[in-house]
């Protein structure tokens, strides 16, 4: 199973909407070079891939920021392939499909779907809706503008930065989501469950990738990840982060 070590926000979005990249998943030549001809034609770059497979292996390497998704394909199906692509990043992801039940739009949604349209399609529709997707995710970027001390580190999650006596460390966009959730909630416990409702915003999932996830972070931000300081485990209850009152201690400050 193939996935990307790390992901920027610089990486997924662009600004200049003429260099947006989407990635079609498509295992049907003919739908897959219409949808190319009218998204390159409103002015996105497209690069295309005939099964899930494939697409996950190329995002461990290619930049988009949008994923358009046909649900029946050969190998793993859509579904499978959003269970996957939620681990390690929240691109908007639009299906399109020949499936049309009520049941296939609840299972897509919950699975980390951001929109669904039937086909036959109309092509200005599902340019309107990867316009609207492409705004919301922006916004969703843009939304938060502080910065949070503690100790020697400083965390910037509007500009997804973290630094340590003035040293940048390397955090990946779900790495940034889950640090900035556990300081707006310091000293609050928070169950495995709600941090991955919280954070991963999926109904179904594998709840053992939070704690894959904390160990992560404490690796980066404790001394010593089996004593830490910051990210604690509270039995029965779940994680907090903690400010240690203590000489030298920095107490935790916003910046707007």
């Amino acid at each position: 199973m193939l996935y990307p070590v790390a992901f920027y926000p610089e990486r997924f979005y662009n600004t200049d909407e003429m260099k947006r990249t989407i990635m079609i998943i498509e295992d049907t030549p003919e739908m897959s070079e219409l949808i190319t001809i009218f998204l390159q034609r409103e002015g996105f770059n497209t690069v295309c891939f005939d099964t899930a497979e494939k697409a996950l292996e190329a995002l461990s390497l290619l930049a988009c920021d949008l994923i358009v998704l046909d649900i029946n394909l050969p190998g793993i199906d859509g579904f499978e392939f959003l269970a996957r692509l939620r681990k390690f990043t929240d691109i908007p992801v639009l299906i399109i499909t020949a499936r049309r039940s009520d049941q296939d739009i609840i299972t897509g949604l919950g699975y980390g779907a951001d929109d669904f349209i039937s086909k036959p399609f109309s092509s200005g529709v599902v340019i309107a809706r990867i316009r609207a997707l492409l705004r919301r995710s922006d916004k969703q970027i843009q939304d938060t503008n502080k910065k949070t001390r503690f100790g020697p580190y400083v965390f910037d999650s509007s500009a997804f930065t973290l630094f340590k006596n003035n040293s940048q460390i390397p955090l990946s966009m779900r790495e940034c989501k889950l640090l900035d959730y556990l300081i707006s909630n310091a000293e609050k416990s928070s169950s495995p469950e709600t941090i991955y409702d919280k954070v991963w915003k999926n109904k179904f999932g594998d709840l053992t990738i939070v704690a894959v996830y904390i160990q992560r972070l404490r690796r980066k931000i404790e001394k010593d990840p089996s004593a830490p300081v910051y990210i604690l485990t509270k039995q029965g209850y779940g994680y907090s982060f903690h400010i240690p009152e203590q000489e030298g201690t920095e107490k935790k400050t916003h910046e707007n």
